[in-house]
């Protein structure tokens, strides 16, 4: 039992013997009901949502661009990349929406979210066969428990490499295909 100014942290959410593990620290966030977790270390920032240029034929994951501190971002819908409607809900929202940005080698986008819960400690899963969620995308690595909620734990590469993919844009692990190719 947590007390007070405890720190609660997440655990694995499969059965059987767990063996020590390095843990990770993530960030959590929240779209809509769903709660979703990333590791910190490709975390570049998290930026109130400002206004988001929508460019005309993108794909409809591809929410537009915004400018942060005189970059240019590309914004992503996570919802739409899941297969949901892509709409944000208003629904006790903690926090404004924000753009958390995120970054795998030159690559950097970044994915809209309705609140941030904050940081938690997690020690990935040891089992062959961590507790996958069933409509599991590539990017979603596993799925664990958090405070009596399911988080999916998110692979941040593999997400920009999909995001990247569905815009018809190489991702960075195929340009390096590429340039090894003769």
């Amino acid at each position: 039992m947590n007390t007070r100014g405890e720190h609660q942290a997440a655990t694995p959410a499969h059965s059987g013997p767990a063996k020590e593990a390095a843990s990770t620290t993530l960030m959590l966030l929240r779209l809509g009901k769903r709660w979703f977790g990333m590791d910190v270390k490709a975390i570049e920032e998290v930026a109130l949502k400002g206004g988001v240029t929508r460019v005309p034929t993108a794909p409809a994951h591809i929410l537009g661009v915004t400018t942060l501190r005189g970059r240019l971002v590309t914004v992503v819908g996570l919802e739409q990349m899941l297969g949901g409607a892509g709409l944000l809900s208003g629904e006790n929202s903690a926090t404004l929406p924000r753009l958390v940005v995120v970054r795998d080698g030159d690559y950097e986008m970044a994915v809209v979210a309705d609140g941030i819960q904050g940081m938690t400690e997690y020690a990935p899963a040891t089992d062959p066969e961590p507790d996958r969620p069933t409509s599991r995308s590539e990017f979603v690595r596993e799925e664990f428990g958090w405070r009596g909620r399911r988080v999916s734990l998110l692979d941040v590469p593999l997400l920009i490499a999909a995001a990247a993919k569905l815009a018809g844009i190489l991702s960075p692990s195929e340009e390096a295909e590429k340039e090894v190719e003769p």
